[in-house]
């Protein structure tokens, strides 16, 4: 029998027909997407994340105050009473920052492929995909992951919190709010810090007790195995991730009193997201899984957790913390010379860390006409057959208030498997 031509070779088929895409010209497949989650956008937006439009002003400012004066007391009838007007208003700013990204293309591009506005009905089977389309597909993927990894980088005093901006200018990041260094100050200890070290947040310096200032910093607990039963007790010296779970959700727990609501701040829990690495809900899941006496989701056959929450705080995972250089490289103070990410031992702690965040209180601010804004097209000036078009966005992460938001962390080394 003899052997068969490949199609390939089949000079006048392969003259004569094209190639089949199986999705069609809007269709394209994008694998570009450097992460499965954003947790920016669950910031911003969703069901538990928030924004606010604004419109101008040389900074973004809040106003906000640590202390009362402590004036309530008990009195004698007919005392004389010292009458005091306590000033205790303060103020936090962040600056304005400038981000912007791009796409660009020739008019032959985008004319020569436009099948609906100059291809006729015989050209239309040769349009694998719609360009144009592609590069906005192109552009605003590149965009979100941007500001996704942005948003867990390394905190940079000059880029981030003077005003001048450094070379750059850059948003806030989330661990200059929540990090392991002692006093919330990122980079601010060691005879050899890693970096420029962190004298203020928003302008102000939760090392000072003037006005109160050192309450603007956020919560800590500690968790130091990896869970047993006798161990989730949270006042316990050994506790697990449960047991600092339950601790820090007693610190972030805020209520009002029943009468004069009107002058305490919203605790609106609805607005509280946990955001950990892939390994740290793992660790959660794991958990939740050893201690359970059934698999009860789907009818007791299904062991996975697929929206795992604590007190119906959900705990999400981000990708950029397993690798994420935030964490103090130290076996003392006057030791830490670099941050390393929480899969590192020896100096480092491993672990997963677990970012308690209330977006009431963390969210970013636009303004409002430079919310994710689409420019015109701009002809390029020395070559008539290229057009740009730039996407602007103005504003930074704002966090008015640091103790509604939390950190949890390992106090040993823990869960090396899970990052083997």
């Amino acid at each position: 029998m003899a052997n068969g031509t490949p199609l390939s070779l089949h000079n006048s088929f392969m003259e004569a027909t094209g190639p089949l895409y199986i999705n069609d010209p809007d269709s394209v497949i994008n694998d570009a997407q450097a992460t499965p989650t954003y947790s920016f956008g669950a910031l911003m937006g969703g069901d538990r994340g928030t924004k606010k439009l604004i419109s101008g002003g040389s900074e973004i400012r809040f106003s906000t105050f640590f202390q009362t004066g402590s004036r309530t007391r008990f009195h004698q009838p007919g005392a004389t009473q010292n009458w005091a007007q306590p000033q205790k208003l303060m103020h936090g700013r962040a600056h304005w920052r400038f981000l912007i990204t791009d796409m660009s293309w020739t008019i032959q591009d985008v004319m020569l492929n436009d099948k609906l506005k100059y291809g006729d009905e015989g050209a239309r089977f040769q349009e694998y995909v719609r360009l144009k389309r592609h590069y906005e597909q192109v552009m605003w993927t590149d965009k979100w992951d941007f500001m996704e990894a942005h948003v867990w980088s390394e905190p940079d005093f000059n880029e981030m919190e003077a005003a001048a901006g450094g070379e750059y200018g850059k948003w806030y990041s989330i661990p200059a709010f929540i990090n392991e260094y002692t006093n919330g100050l990122f980079n601010s200890e060691g005879t050899t810090p890693a970096g420029t070290a962190w004298t203020t947040i928003h302008g102000l310096d939760p090392t000072s007790t003037v006005q109160g200032q050192n309450r603007f910093m956020h919560q800590t607990a500690v968790y130091s195995n990896m869970g047993t039963n006798a161990a989730t007790d949270p006042n316990l010296s050994s506790r697990s991730i449960l047991g600092a779970f339950e601790k820090m959700w007693k610190k972030v727990h805020f209520e009002k009193p029943p009468t004069m609501k009107e002058y305490f701040s919203n605790p609106a829990y609805n607005n509280q997201q946990i955001f950990c690495s892939p390994q740290g809900q793992t660790a959660y899941v794991s958990f939740l899984r050893t201690n359970q006496d059934l698999f009860v989701i789907e009818g007791r056959q299904d062991p996975a957790y697929p929206d795992p929450a604590f007190n119906f705080i959900p705990v999400k995972y981000v990708d950029a913390l397993t690798t994420a250089t935030l964490y103090p490289n130290h076996t003392t103070s006057a030791s830490i010379t670099d941050n390393v990410p929480e899969s590192t031992t020896g100096n480092g702690v491993q672990g997963p860390r677990f970012y308690w965040i209330n977006s009431n209180y963390l969210y970013p601010c636009f303004h409002e006409d430079m919310y994710f804004s689409v420019q015109k097209v701009r002809e390029h000036f020395n070559d008539p057959d290229t057009f740009v078009q730039p996407v602007r966005t103005w504003g930074n992460l704002k966090c008015p208030s640091r103790m509604r938001h939390g950190l949890v962390s390992p106090s040993v080394d823990l869960y090396a498997s899970l990052y083997a």
